[in-house]
């Protein structure tokens, strides 16, 4: 019964060779190895993730649906892209050798960029897209190539290390060959031969962390004689060969080397990329051509449109003094041209907006083409007089001038007219005097700085409330006299009452005007900067405690330090322990496993590598000792560049606060110099040689401090954030945006948690 035994043994045996051939040949799928890829390589970031405050949500390479850059194809088997024609046909014939006949079995692409990321973009209902610092944000996370180039980086980080793992592990390995051998009755020894021969190598190798090598193998060939009477033969051989340094390469602050460098570098790639986040958020909202530089740009077209709609009065009213006869040709040509300057000026920012705004998509990863709007909320305070008391100044001056431009005193009903409707500009104006006393409020209540600068504003706001009081009592007794007017005319008074209702209405404009400048000083003052907590030293402390780039320098010394026990290593002798051992089968046995002592074989030994030519170890050693100190020099010259940017910085910061405080003043002068030089010009009725070109310098020095004002603002949110961003305190959540909150609600600024 024993050769039937063994026989179904071979049967089952060739069997599971032959499954294992068919699942060696079929292999796994494509799809098998990416996800098995993606598993490992975002565990490995997850887990160096957690150990400290450099934590970024968690990541994925993969763009969503939503995403400009998202593949909607199958990633293990994606349609040929578009081709170019030319370059196209040497992928069909490379010389005069046919190529490849089916690249375009898995489909071809009309386009690189699938069209539907477009609907996820809630464009409003004139399809255009607004901005918003937040969503400039978002989308830029979503669309930038950038971004997405630095998350792939620290994926590929990551899929290192699992290599780097793995070398350790047990790694099995498998191989079958099998070869049909027929000889003709012609050979050396007269007869026919014909043979298929088997054979299978399976095994494993273990590296270990003390510089060991242990090597498995078992050896398996099957031989089917067909010639004569068939035959069967097996032999198999097992061997087992282990090998450990003594000396050169061995014990694990050698061996390990590349394992532990590996899992630093994954913990420096996500520091590095928790830091490119806070500098892309930055890059996205203020820094160079940011969201703030876009909207202090939006400003001056503001600025501009303002200053072209006052300069555009000017012109009316220079053209009606010119129809009455009170300045000359010479006089309005140099308004008309300071008009077409505006207009020009205005152009050019719009243009140069447009331009910036391109700019901008770009960076998002938007194409240019996309229509989009800047939500201007954050611009707001920069509206220093209420539009409608503007339009008030205006109508008033047009009253002005139409009454003023008549060669006689008109009748008495036109006289009625222009009272009425002098009296209900005038009746407009206690709404504007409650709104500019509310104003006055909130500045008082967001009183905030330093004592002496606290005492100066209330020294301002209580000079202006008294001056608002007294326009109360102006605007009322101005009230009562037109209202007595109105109600005395008379023709044989009219050219009395023609110039009083000049001398009435230049009074309100008078008022006015002050009011317009009441107003624009509140609001200016209601214009606050967001305050940065930490003085010289302390900030240089948290930066110094917080940055991650410097702990990356600081654990790079160490690296280099490292590399010096390796490098000094290779100079040793080489002196390894070497065991073997190899089972056999014996010739005439029928079982594959059927091993005999007869047929094993034992070794031990030494292995030695004298020292006699370490040359090239030499020069590498010598090399990683002055690497090292140039590490410890770029350490502490990081060191030193933080501290110095810092205190740059916090210069450069009080520098910005007294620029907008000069900044504030100089815009309340210019208002004030612009109502001054319109109230003089009237009331000479521009014979004064010099009235026009003051109030041209006037306007344009108004425009200059608006400007400059919005310029200021821009310029120390900026440097604020990036200060913040300096000290490492620039916290974002998981949607990659920013919050004030998070670090002024603490008494204490974040340190970092101890590193393992």
């Amino acid at each position: 019964m024993a050769p039937l035994i063994e026989s179904r043994d071979m049967v089952r045996l060739r069997a599971g060779v032959l499954l294992a051939m068919l699942v060696g040949l079929a292999g796994c799928s494509r799809e098998f190895y990416r996800r098995w890829a993606d598993r490992d390589a975002y565990y490995v970031v997850a887990e160096h993730n957690a150990t400290g405050p450099w934590a970024v949500p968690p990541i994925t390479i993969e763009p969503p649906p939503e995403s400009r850059l998202h593949d909607p194809t199958l990633p293990d088997h994606p349609p040929m892209p578009p081709d170019d024609l030319a370059a196209h046909a040497y992928m069909h014939r490379a010389g005069t050798k046919l190529g490849y006949r089916r690249w375009e079995k898995d489909g071809v692409l009309d386009e690189v960029e699938d069209p539907g990321w477009r609907s996820a973009l809630n464009l409003d209902p004139e399809g255009v897209l607004v901005l918003s610092p937040e969503r400039a944000v978002e989308l830029g996370i979503l669309h930038s190539r950038e971004y997405q180039t630095q998350l792939e980086s620290l994926y590929l980080t990551a899929l290192s290390l699992t290599l780097n793992r793995f070398e350790f592990d047990l790694q099995w390995f498998g191989a079958n060959g099998t070869v049909y051998n027929h000889t003709g009755s012609g050979g050396f020894d007269g007869g026919e031969s014909n043979t298929l021969t088997n054979s299978t190598n399976l095994g494993f190798t273990r590296a270990f962390t003390t510089g060991g090598q242990l090597f498995v193998n078992l050896a398996n060939s099957f031989v089917w004689q067909y010639t004569g009477p068939n035959r069967e033969t097996v032999s198999s051989s097992l061997a087992i060969n282990f090998i450990q340094p003594l000396l050169r390469g061995a014990w694990r602050d050698v061996r390990m080397e590349g394992l532990t460098q590996a899992e630093r570098d994954v913990l420096y790639a996500v520091r590095a990329f928790a830091r490119f986040r806070k500098e892309f958020y930055l890059n996205v909202t203020t820094r160079g051509q940011g969201y703030l530089t876009l909207l202090l740009q939006v400003q001056s077209i503001r600025n501009l449109e303002a200053n072209l709609e006052a300069q555009v009065q000017n012109l009316a009213l220079h053209e009606a003094l010119y129809i009455a006869g009170s300045v000359s040709t010479v006089q309005v040509d140099q308004v008309f041209l300071s008009v077409q300057q505006a207009r020009l000026s205005l152009l050019q920012a719009r243009l140069s907006l447009d331009n910036a705004l391109d700019s901008y998509k770009f960076q998002l990863g938007l194409p240019p083409d996309l229509a989009v709007r800047l939500d201007d909320t954050l611009l707001a305070p920069f509206q220093l007089n209420d539009p409608e008391l503007v339009t008030l100044q205006a109508d008033l001056e047009k009253l002005l001038a139409e009454y003023r431009e008549l060669d006689q005193a008109p009748p008495v009903d036109s006289l009625a007219d222009g009272l009425r409707r002098l009296s209900a500009q005038t009746a407009r104006l206690p709404h504007f005097l409650d709104e500019v006393a509310d104003e006055l409020r909130r500045w008082e209540e967001g009183l905030t700085g330093t004592e002496e600068e606290v005492r100066r504003e209330k020294a301002s706001l209580e000079a202006l409330r008294t001056q608002l009081e007294e326009l109360r009592h102006d605007q009322e007794r101005l009230q009562q006299r037109i209202d007595r007017q109105a109600a005395q005319l008379a023709p044989a008074r009219s050219a009395e009452d023609w110039e009083l209702l000049q001398k009435q209405c230049r009074d309100e404009i008078a008022l006015v005007s002050q009011l317009f400048v009441i107003q624009t000083q509140a609001r200016v003052f209601l214009v606050r900067l967001r305050p940065f907590p930490f003085q010289e030293e302390q900030a240089i402390d948290i930066a110094l405690a917080n940055r991650l780039d410097l702990m990356n320098e600081k654990a790079r010394v160490v690296d280099a330090w490292r590399q010096i026990r390796v490098a000094a290593d290779a100079l040793e002798p080489g002196l390894n322990v070497v065991v073997g051992a190899n089972l056999s089968t014996d010739a005439l046995a029928q079982g594959p496993l059927d091993f005999t002592s007869k047929a094993n074989s034992y070794s031990v030994g030494l292995q030695f590598d004298g020292p006699l030519n370490r040359f090239a170890e030499r020069n590498r050693y010598r090399g990683v000792l002055v690497n090292y100190q140039r590490q410890r020099r770029q350490w502490l010259a990081s060191s030193d560049a933080i501290s110095l940017s810092v205190r740059r910085g916090l210069r450069q910061l009080e520098t910005e606060r007294l620029n907008f405080s000069i900044a504030r003043q100089s815009l309340i002068a210019a208002a004030r110099q612009v109502d001054a030089a319109r109230e003089r010009l009237l009331l000479a009725g521009g014979n004064e040689s010099t009235g026009t070109l003051d109030i041209l310098n006037a306007l344009n020095s108004l425009l200059q401090a608006k400007n400059t004002l919005i310029g200021s603002w821009v310029s120390y949110e900026t440097l604020r954030l990036q200060l913040l961003f300096e000290l490492e305190l620039l916290e974002l959540d998981d949607r990659g945006l920013y919050d004030d909150a998070a670090i002024f609600s603490r008494a204490e600024p974040p340190l970092p948690a101890p590193q393992p």
